[in-house]
């Protein structure tokens, strides 16, 4: 697929398909800024359909995520008329975004496609940072910001949904023989894999999802530490975002943490809902440069 990618067209057919959380979170963004979040979220697209392309071995994707990667290096050092990532490097360059988010991303899916257990929370930090944190670090770019404490917020905000998201996928991780709850954690709970990959729903699980849920909210308030008054009105976007997946991890814990037997989602209606309160919240607050 990603080879194939090469017109301004497809790239925006990409951006439109898409019925993510960027969006709801760009609602309130200019012209310039929502162009600029939808075309990093484009290439995040892109690359997490690389591991989730189910017709490649793990030894083909390995080898797409590095042409991918040679893709991305290229056209940074001005050796490629590829026109997807001319369109990202215009981007990149019209709002000072960092280089390295872009290589942990990739790098992320990398660790995605090589492991499919973390044995304590450290290695899935380092997961978790890639894979999410290293997307907020590109789009503040975008908003926009005064105080370098920011990215300490994207870093954290990213955590905080990534375990919001690895809590509402368990089921479905464990379908394609995945776990992303640290093995450590498991085990201080006497809770196996064994059960996990066969559903079990006991109070060894939900003593469990609780300690995971407990340490979600931890990363939710680290990452409001960080975010000073004076970025508020441009955090609007990323706000939306935290909120919305804070709702979704408020809805895991109502529902006793059956996300074995329950679909928890957040509908339409209510992130839209969540992303005008938002907006209300921060009105005097917001700007649009």
């Amino acid at each position: 697929m990603q080879e194939n990618i090469n017109t301004h067209k497809e790239v925006l057919d990409v951006m439109k398909k898409s019925k993510t959380n960027f969006f709801y979170s760009s609602v309130f963004l200019n012209k310039s800024k929502s162009e600029g979040l939808r075309i990093i979220y484009a290439f995040c697209r892109l690359t997490d359909d690389i591991v989730d392309n189910e017709e490649l071995s793990p030894e083909q994707k390995i080898v797409e995520i590095r042409k991918w990667k040679d893709r991305l290096n290229n056209s940074l050092n001005n050796d490629s008329d590829d026109e997807f990532f001319s369109i990202l490097k215009e981007q990149i360059n019209i709002f000072n975004i960092p280089h390295k988010p872009f290589f942990d991303l990739i790098e992320g899916m990398e660790m995605d496609i090589e492991k499919n257990r973390y044995e304590t929370f450290d290695e899935l930090y380092r997961y978790c940072y890639c894979a999410a944190s290293a997307v907020g670090l590109m789009t503040i770019e975008i908003f926009g910001y005064k105080n370098t404490d920011i990215k300490k917020y994207a870093e954290y905000l990213g955590l905080a949904l990534q375990l919001t998201n690895i809590l509402r996928d368990v089921k479905k991780d464990a379908l394609n023989n995945r776990i992303y709850i640290p093995l450590e954690d498991m085990k201080k709970y006497n809770y196996t894999e064994t059960d996990l990959m066969n559903s079990v729903y006991n109070d060894k699980f939900r003593r469990l999802m609780e300690y995971e849920y407990s340490r979600a909210l931890e990363y939710y308030a680290k990452a409001e530490s960080f975010l000073t008054e004076e970025d508020k009105a441009n955090m609007i976007a990323a706000e939306i975002m935290g909120k919305i997946y804070y709702k979704l991890l408020e809805k895991i814990k109502s529902s006793g943490f059956n996300v074995y037997n329950r679909s928890v989602r957040i509908s339409k209606l209510w992130k839209l809902i969540l992303a005008y309160s938002v907006f209300i919240k921060y009105k005097l607050l917001y700007k649009t440069h």
